[in-house]
């Protein structure tokens, strides 16, 4: 075996027994979410297919804007995640898992425990997994941690997308530029901020 292929397994087994140490909160009784997530309105606690279809009127902006200065000013929103060691291959193990939560529990209030652990037993009843898929179960507490952070990025973003399909993103500069720059220094739905930036400088969408 190469050096290489002897350092990969190495890693492997790390993620393998890798122990994240995350305890459940109970602090929101049975919702996984914060309440600051949980509260959002429609269309902003569901999917991007329901915010791409909302209309760009006044009541809806104040909501956009209402929006991020939550993600950006509640701390619950930003939790330290433990980091799986190299090469990473467990992420991928909490990405499918999170996708699994939001296809059964599409709505930011719909996430609870009792859901995320009958998902969780049903499974393994199935059985079938890879080690890794069976490790991300085990430690779910993690991915839902993890959940939370990733939720927070994909909101800050799908508003971002919204406002650029706008054909005049100019007027919704004043208080847009300064919510897009926040965004990007807190590393949230930053590729999107920055693609709205771009079209209120030139006033064009760029989508």
């Amino acid at each position: 075996m190469s050096s290489e292929a002897g350092r990969a397994v190495s890693e492997l087994g790390e993620e393998e027994t890798w122990d994240p140490g995350v305890e459940r909160w109970r602090g929101e009784g049975d919702h996984v979410l914060p309440a600051s997530l949980r509260s959002l309105p429609l269309p902003w606690d569901g999917p991007w297919s329901e915010i791409e279809r909302s209309d760009r009127t006044p009541e809806r902006l104040v909501e956009a804007q209402h929006v991020l200065t939550v993600l950006l000013d509640d701390p619950a929103l930003a939790p330290s995640v433990p980091e799986p060691p190299s090469p990473g291959l467990l992420l991928h193990a909490w990405e499918e898992l999170e996708r699994e939560v939001w296809a059964r529990m599409p709505r930011t209030g719909a996430v609870t425990w009792s859901g995320v652990d009958l998902l969780v037993r049903e499974k393994r009843e199935r059985g079938g997994l890879y080690v890794l898929q069976e490790r991300a179960l085990s430690h779910i507490e993690a991915v839902m941690l993890n959940l939370i952070r990733r939720t927070r990025d994909d909101i800050a973003d799908s508003v971002f997308r919204w406002l650029a399909m706008d054909p005049e993103p100019r007027r919704f500069a004043e208080w847009a530029v300064d919510m897009a720059g926040r965004c990007v220094v807190a590393g949230i739905g930053s590729d999107m901020a920055i693609e709205l930036l771009g079209s209120i400088g030139t006033g064009e969408s760029p989508l």
